[in-house]
């Protein structure tokens, strides 16, 4: 006999639609639905006994259920525990049986409909800004200001063990200053701490590309130009690399390694070099428009110059598309440097080199109009009534020559790509004038030094058209 009454089975059968249930089928559900009880009631009870507790709760029944694979009670937790309430049901000729239930809470339909409307909830909404960029951190409305984290930092002052020092690369971590308390104070101007490994790499590969050894020096561009995980190192590099062209002016190997160390972080496809734009083309333009480089003017700078416009060209191209005014700015930059004369022709050999490498459309537009005048400035350097007795000359005048010589051939660089590019665009054009046609127009236009040596040129000739077109844009 179940101690689970039939008749409760009878009462489910009829709620569900199965009336006239037979009393033996009742009982063998009893039976069932008993030891069913059983079971999720002893697994209920591991689920408390582990959880160190005495009291069942709902959510030990509900972890028995899931174990069974039984869909959970929903609308009770433990947070609000069940009431039950005990009641008596049927007569005393048919014998009482106690029942127990769940009391509903009363609710008064018209103190339902009198109570005033909710608010309406505002909609979900959600913003994005930046909280740093690369370890700085934007001057926004949502960003604390610059004199609020100063006023928080200084209002604070804590004990620094050694550990958790802030540290700079080339200075030691134990070398903090100190109040006359012993308390050191929370700089403002520290963005982030570096890593004892990171100071022994910066270390490391500062010493290394400014090391005699080739293979050393190669080494450490070659990771400068990999390794992905040097994101907190990237502003210290620049800042030496800043540094080191400002000091060393005069000293062509720190100036080559400095250019070497810009061209493989712009090279790591690893690094955020965007932040870091205006750090670096003062120190790359100084390379290539400085006025005097090395400790010798017979030291070869014009390699380095045409290093440092390479460099240039790279970050126009790469960066001019996210910065508008990137390259119009260099081309200015480059432009005024050129149009100087008070400027030596060091600085105007950068500055040729430089807008002939943004390519044709800027050299036709800015230098090819100017050619001319800048004709008049160079050609006296080169007279060819000079050349019999160029052993003969101080040195003052054959580095003089030689300055010229290579604003001479920079510009002659340009004018072959225009005048080959121009060649092609004019490929259709009928009735093309003949070399000598073009020879003394030509020489007005850019200047009989420069008309002389653009005519020499071989194969010249298959460029008449494109020389057409230089002569019109003067």
């Amino acid at each position: 006999m179940s101690t689970f009454p039939s008749s409760t089975i009878k009462d489910i059968a009829e709620s569900v639609g199965i009336p006239n249930l037979k009393d033996d089928v009742a009982t063998s559900l009893a039976q069932d639905v008993e030891y069913r009880i059983h079971e999720i009631v002893q697994e209920a009870m591991k689920f408390m006994r582990h959880g160190k507790r005495t009291k069942l709760t709902v959510d030990d029944i509900n972890n028995a259920l899931r174990v069974r694979n039984v869909e959970p009670l929903y609308g009770f937790s433990s947070a609000d525990p069940t009431r039950f309430k005990r009641t008596t049901a049927g007569s005393t000729s048919t014998g009482q049986q106690e029942l127990f239930f769940i009391e509903d809470e009363e609710l008064d339909f018209e103190t339902i409909l009198s109570a005033p409307l909710p608010k309406v909830p505002l909609d979900v909404t959600y913003t994005a800004h930046w909280l740093a960029i690369e370890g700085v951190q934007p001057a926004i409305v949502q960003n604390p200001t610059p004199s609020d984290a100063k006023s928080d930092l200084f209002n604070k002052r804590i004990k620094l063990d050694q550990s958790s020092q802030p540290v700079t690369p080339g200075i030691k971590s134990g070398a903090q200053p100190s109040t006359a308390t012993g308390a050191a104070e929370v700089q403002p101007l520290v963005k982030h701490v570096l890593s004892k490994e990171l100071q022994m790499y910066y270390e490391r590969i500062t010493s290394a590309v400014l090391s005699q050894d080739e293979v050393l020096r190669a080494t450490a561009i070659s990771s400068l130009q990999n390794d992905p995980g040097l994101h907190q190192l990237l502003p210290y590099f620049v800042q030496l690399v800043a540094e080191k062209v400002t000091q060393n002016i005069r000293n062509m190997f720190v100036l080559e390694a400095m250019m070497a160390m810009v061209r493989a972080i712009l090279d790591n496809n690893n690094l955020f070099v965007e932040p870091y734009l205006h750090q670096l083309m003062p120190t790359v333009l100084t390379c290539v428009v400085g006025k005097r480089l090395g400790e010798s003017p017979q030291e070869d700078h014009w390699a380095l110059r045409s290093t440092a416009t390479d460099i240039i060209l790279s970050i126009c191209t790469k960066y001019g598309s996210s910065y508008h005014t990137l390259q119009p700015r260099v081309t200015r930059t480059l432009l005024r440097a050129f149009l100087d004369p008070e400027k030596p022709l060091t600085t105007h050999y950068g500055a040729i080199l430089g807008l002939t490498r943004l390519g044709n459309e800027v050299f036709k537009t800015l230098v090819v109009p100017n050619l001319k005048t800048y004709s008049s400035l160079i050609e006296p350097e080169l007279d060819d009534e000079n050349d019999m007795d160029e052993d003969n000359l101080n040195d003052d005048v054959a580095l003089r020559r030689n300055e010229a010589r290579h604003c001479l051939d920079a510009i002659l660089v340009g004018l072959r790509s225009l005048v080959k590019h121009e060649t092609i665009k004019a490929k259709e054009l009928t009735n093309i004038p003949t070399i000598e046609d073009v020879r003394e127009p030509l020489s007005k236009a850019i200047g009989g030094l420069l008309s002389r040596s653009l005519l020499k040129e071989s194969g010249i000739e298959n460029h008449v058209a494109g020389i057409v077109a230089v002569i019109q844009s003067c």
